[in-house]
């Protein structure tokens, strides 16, 4: 090939390749295809449905453990032999009632020999109290009698407390439980004698995930239901909050009271425990609207008649639908389906979800516009 030819190719070469380039657009984020004169570019179908707004419902599930409203081991106050047991397994008592008695021979005879002291010491005094007028008696031996009444007094009631010592009663009113304690058995004050419960209401005591804590407080409701049972659960409110957060657990111990007027529940049972919260508003929109990227959630939303893509925060799902939290209205149109392909700015064609049955959209190029 001769010199002249390949200088003519090389011409041709650079023209075809300078032509291109000026054909080609500038490559930012914004350029778009260039569109013959009269031309628009095509719309794209999407179904939308309208941003709602959705109060932040929140459900908090827990396994509780019920106590009794009050509940005490009982103790005798001193150690003897039992003469006798005045109770049965699930008696229900009174406050007060005598439950054991101990053997008490010698703390009824030294209430007596304190009331004789105790007589003998008013006579004495009486005497001393007529002769001081008039000289016969000194005002010291008048106040020395006046002493030995009081202390007879004092001893007389400490031998009545060791007498009342030897009988146990109950501390409140409530169910008395099993007893493994016989009449003869000698006990000491450290051996249990029954445990005593008051089951008219029944404490739930259950833990609180950090997160929900803020708005936990006394008298918000709950709903308890024992895990033995079926059937509707039991209204209650919180009675008692602990003042710090478990930081092994992260969680927060609450205390709930609920009625227990039929006697139905124990001590020990254990409950499924649900805790609701009305919390802010938010818009509410389809799950399916909700797409992902490594920038975060995002969903479309409608402008006139262009997609535009919105980066928002999940707050909460609930049957299918989702809480966000973002720059949008109640309202706003937002993209169920025909997400695919969407770029931001795209031309699109909408219809309403509500009246269109879901995956119903195919790629078409002849929509027509909008």
């Amino acid at each position: 090939m001769s010199l002249r030819s390949q200088i003519v190719i090389t011409i041709l070469l650079a023209a075809a390749v300078a032509g291109g380039w000026s054909w080609w657009p500038v490559g930012d984020k914004g350029a778009k295809p260039l569109e013959r004169p009269g031309q628009r570019a095509v719309a794209t179908l999407v179904l939308v449905e309208p941003a709602e707004a959705a109060e932040n419902r929140i459900l908090v599930r827990a396994i509780g453990t019920g106590e009794a409203r009050r509940s005490a081991t009982i103790h005798a106050a001193t150690g003897g032999e039992v003469t006798r047991i005045d109770f049965e397994a699930e008696q229900r008592v009174a406050k007060g009632k005598v439950l054991l008695r101990l053997d008490d021979k010698h703390q009824r005879l030294a209430v007596r020999l304190a009331e004789v002291a105790v007589k003998v010491a008013a006579r004495q005094l009486k005497r001393v109290e007529k002769l001081a007028p008039s000289g016969a008696a000194s005002m010291a031996r008048l106040e020395t009698a006046q002493t030995e009444l009081e202390s007879a007094n004092l001893r007389l009631d400490q031998a009545k407390a060791e007498l009342r010592d030897r009988r146990v009663y109950a501390p409140f009113g409530g169910v008395i439980g099993l007893t493994g304690i016989d009449v003869g058995d000698r006990i000491t004050i450290d051996t249990p004698i029954a445990t005593l419960d008051d089951r008219s209401y029944i404490k739930v005591a259950f833990n609180v995930p950090e997160e929900f804590t803020g708005w936990v407080a006394v008298g918000s409701l709950v709903t308890v239901r024992p895990r033995t049972k079926s059937g509707t659960g039991i209204q209650g409110a919180v009675s008692a909050t602990a003042s710090r957060i478990d930081p092994l657990t992260r969680s927060l111990k609450v205390e709930a009271e609920i009625p227990n007027t039929d006697d139905s529940l124990r001590p020990g049972t254990s409950f499924e425990v649900r805790l609701s919260h009305v919390g802010k508003s938010y818009p509410s929109v389809p799950e399916v609207a909700v797409l992902w990227s490594r920038d975060g959630a995002y969903l479309w939303r409608i402008e006139g008649d262009r997609a535009r893509k919105v980066y928002v925060k999940v707050v909460h799902r609930d049957a299918g639908r989702i809480l966000v939290d973002g720059p949008l209205k109640v309202d706003d149109r937002i993209v169920v389906e025909g997400v695919q392909g969407l770029r931001p700015g795209q031309r699109v064609k909408t219809r309403p979800y509500a009246a269109e049955k879901p995956g119903v959209i195919k790629p078409s190029g002849a929509e027509g516009r909008s």
